[in-house]
């Protein structure tokens, strides 16, 4: 199937499903994945919302450890969020999210975790991004994340459903929905909401996940230039950056079929190979991981060998494993 700018290679796409649907998942998979915490359903729901609504950018900008053990990007935003739930619930209510300064952001960043690395630049821009959010949820569903989610009476597709709902959050309304479904992935792997139409989830398609399409050779670019700037690290432009990820949308709406696995988990593991194995230096030829969430996910990992290096063009060819994401500036992913 070609696009102009790229090609989908559908054997290498089956490799891809069939070598991720084969991996048996750690016993405490989504307790990874969404923290789980004594507090009530609202409050936790809260969390998860401004966590995810915020979720972007978060490259090299967020480490720290909870509990002893040490997590970065998203990861280490999700428990921030989730341990101020538990310590002071209070300050994840609307109205106090409404007044949030950039200090107040900080502080809940650094206040639960040991130390905290904190480097994002547009701390201020952030917490602009959850004053408006809360006084749209107050407006919408009257400050009640639990309302917004009966409104869809447990669907996620159609008019009704929650990404259409959190459209009418501005945080929320990235045409591909990626914040919308990292903010669903909480709330399935909590326990506290069921979604009833799982074929309606989407992927969450940010750079890890169009970066390890490329190197696996599942996409591929058919612009020399464009391909030497990817490899280069280079800012391409809008219209590239937006068909290589709406591709990477296709791809991956097609790969937990062709998995046999519920989208949640086939779209989690392709994320975490990609920012464990897959990234500065691929464990195919440095023999080590960047971060350990991929393998934690498994119940059987096998640390130095990457799953993929059996068919991945970038086991021996350079100028696929040189392959970078689509270098853009923006707050969607």
């Amino acid at each position: 199937m070609e696009t102009g700018t790229v090609v989908i290679d559908e054997n290498r796409i089956r490799l891809l499903a069939g070598t991720l649907g084969r991996l048996p998942l750690a016993a405490d998979f989504s307790a990874q994945l969404t923290p789980q915490v004594e507090v009530e359903d609202e409050t936790a729901f809260r969390a998860y919302l401004w966590a995810s609504a915020i979720c972007h950018a978060t490259k090299g900008g967020l480490a720290g450890y909870f509990s002893g053990d040490y997590y970065k990007g998203w990861d280490f935003l999700l428990r921030a969020f989730t341990r101020q739930a538990v310590e002071s619930p209070g300050t994840l209510s609307p109205e106090a999210m409404e007044d949030i300064t950039e200090a107040g952001l900080t502080a809940i960043l650094v206040g639960h975790a040991e130390k905290a690395e904190v480097k994002l630049a547009d701390l201020s821009r952030r917490a602009e991004i959850l004053r408006t959010t809360s006084s749209e949820l107050l407006r919408a569903f009257e400050g009640s994340v639990s309302l917004l989610l009966e409104e869809a009476e447990h669907t996620v597709g159609g008019d009704s459903g929650v990404y259409a709902l959190l459209e009418r959050l501005s945080a929320f309304r990235d045409p591909l929905h990626k914040k919308s479904s990292a903010f669903l992935m909480t709330v399935h792997f909590s326990g506290r909401w069921k979604i009833a139409d799982q074929h309606n989830i989407l992927p969450m398609i940010d750079y890890h996940r169009m970066r390890i399409l490329l190197r696996t050779g599942c996409i591929t670019v058919l612009d020399d230039d464009v391909a030497r700037r990817l490899r280069d690290q280079r800012k391409v432009s809008p219209a590239v950056e937006t068909v290589v990820r709406e591709v990477s949308m296709r791809v991956c709406s097609e790969l937990p079929g062709l998995a046999g696995m519920p989208m949640f988990d086939f779209d989690v593991l392709l994320w975490a190979h990609a920012r464990s194995c897959c990234r500065n230096a691929p464990l195919c030829v440095s023999q080590r991981v960047e971060n350990d969430s991929f393998h934690s996910y498994l119940a059987s990992p096998t640390p130095n060998r990457c799953v993929f290096e059996s068919w991945c063009p970038g086991k021996s060819d350079a100028r696929s494993r040189d392959l970078w994401e689509p270098v853009v500036a923006t707050e969607n992913y």
